[in-house]
């Protein structure tokens, strides 16, 4: 369904027309430009789900009873739109964006995994306060912890009977709250990320050490520093998801010229974008370290992309922007990732070699500061294409890192209560049958089932 509604710029009282795509989500932000001013007319849109009903606040701009509008944009909280125009420009268009989007998908499927998708994050934003919580008290190692885990969560899964139980519980939030969303993929194949825990025992555990003996680098720092992305990845994510619709979509079938975002701005998403490339640089080491165990039996075995990189320490004192230069994909713990990274765009952002014009939502950029006669433009929903494929990135590493730290559990002799309690298990476990751990899932799809690996250590 489509509404329309119109709004005056408080500034020049020009009159916009906005044509508002109704979707499945209960409020979402609008940003819009007034076509003749430039001033910026952001609001949101609560839509009533459950009892039919529209209301709109905008800053900068009153509803307008004068149907006789200057301009006219689309509107949708899931989906890209066409950008503002003249009222005559677009006076034809009858096509919806609901009705475009559909004919870009890349299967029969793709439309109901995004609206799920969608949903799923709406789901864990409701919760983040409780979620956030859990962080918090896991971090500060609290007494409260058990029982606020036992709150959100129930069943024998969820016992925190040990250290090895309770780090599980606590990662059951990015599994819920994340990857189901956003990177089901880890969830589709737990051999691939339990494979990590059966690596080169010695390489693996030195791995570990060179982490824990550089300050930022500490196993619980990367932790935190994800967190913190989780965290503001929340605050932000209604902006973004026009950006994730293309990501069920076909290659090269969106116009970015012409098609745009009315849920956000650049500046709007800017800080998140950086925030995000920052973070993912210094989570980097990870995979690049994983990868150097795998293909060259040696975590300071570097790819040699870099001169005079012959060492993990030697990584880690490159600028973000090289050591991006390892994200391979031609290898396995970085091609996983599948990020998507402008470093020149940030480091012209970090310069302030940046212009934004809100209408044709075009950033132009000064990819090289030493010579600034030559510019680039990426279009908005481009640029936060590429900051959600970053966080999409980040979620992967944090799978890395939760292999990490069962391992390092079983390098200090915390053998999991789980190891002990499986002698007692049926010796052989079909794959469909129901995993004797409790959680109700089958043995082929429970994450304990990926414990096997740990058996082997202990």
């Amino acid at each position: 369904m489509v509404f329309n509604t119109f709004i005056k710029c408080q500034v020049c009282g020009c009159i916009t027309r906005v044509r508002l795509q109704v979707g499945g989500q209960e409020e979402h932000p609008i940003e819009v430009t007034c076509g003749k001013c430039g001033t910026s007319l952001s609001g949101k849109v609560k839509i009533g789900q459950d009892c039919p009903g529209l209301n709109f606040s905008f800053d900068n701009a009153d509803d307008a009873q004068d149907e006789n509008a200057d301009y006219v944009v689309e509107c949708s909280g899931e989906f890209p739109t066409a950008k503002q125009a003249e009222v005559a420009d677009l006076e034809g268009l009858v096509v919806t964006p609901f009705i475009r989007y559909m004919n870009c998908m890349k299967t029969d499927d793709s439309y109901e995994e995004f609206v799920q998708a969608v949903s799923q994050l709406n789901a864990t934003a409701k919760k983040w306060k409780n979620y956030k919580r859990i962080l918090t008290l896991a971090k500060n190692n609290s007494e409260y912890l058990t029982q606020e885990i036992q709150k959100e969560f129930s069943g024998q899964f969820f016992q925190c009977r040990d250290e090895s139980e309770t780090l599980r519980a606590v990662h059951m939030i990015e599994v819920h709250g994340l990857y189901s969303a956003l990177r089901k993929d880890i969830l589709n194949d737990l051999s691939f990320s339990a494979g990590i825990l059966k690596m080169d025992s010695a390489q693996m555990k030195s791995l570990i050490d060179f982490l824990n003996s550089h300050d930022g680098f500490h196993l619980e720092e990367l932790q935190e520093l994800i967190y913190k992305v989780y965290d503001e990845f929340i605050v932000v994510y209604q902006r973004l998801i026009p950006a994730l619709a293309l990501q069920y979509c076909k290659d090269n079938s969106f116009d970015f010229e012409h098609e745009g975002s009315t849920t956000s701005s650049f500046g709007s998403v800017k800080q998140f974008y950086l925030d995000v490339y920052e973070a993912l640089g210094n989570l980097m080491i990870i995979p690049v370290a994983l990868n150097n165990i795998k293909y060259r039996s040696d975590i300071n075995a570097m790819n040699p992309i870099e001169k005079n990189v012959n060492s993990l320490e030697d990584y880690i004192k490159l600028t973000k922007a090289s050591r991006y230069h390892f994200c391979l994909a031609s290898e396995v713990y970085t091609g996983f990732l599948q990020t998507l990274v402008n470093a020149k765009l940030r480091n012209a952002i970090g310069h302030n070699d940046v212009e934004y014009n809100s209408v044709d939502q075009l950033i132009t950029y000064i990819p090289n500061p030493k010579d600034r006669t030559k510019k680039k433009t990426e279009y908005l929903l481009q640029f936060e294409n590429e900051a959600m494929h970053m966080f999409q990135a980040i979620l992967g590493i944090s799978e890395y890192l939760y292999r990490l730290r069962e391992l390092e559990l079983m390098y200090d002799g915390k053998i999991p209560i789980m190891v002990h309690e499986r002698v007692k298990w049926p010796k052989k476990i079909g794959r469909n049958e129901l995993c004797p751990c409790g959680s109700g899932k089958k043995y082929k799809r429970c994450l304990l089932y990926t414990s096997d690996a740990a058996d082997d250590k202990a």
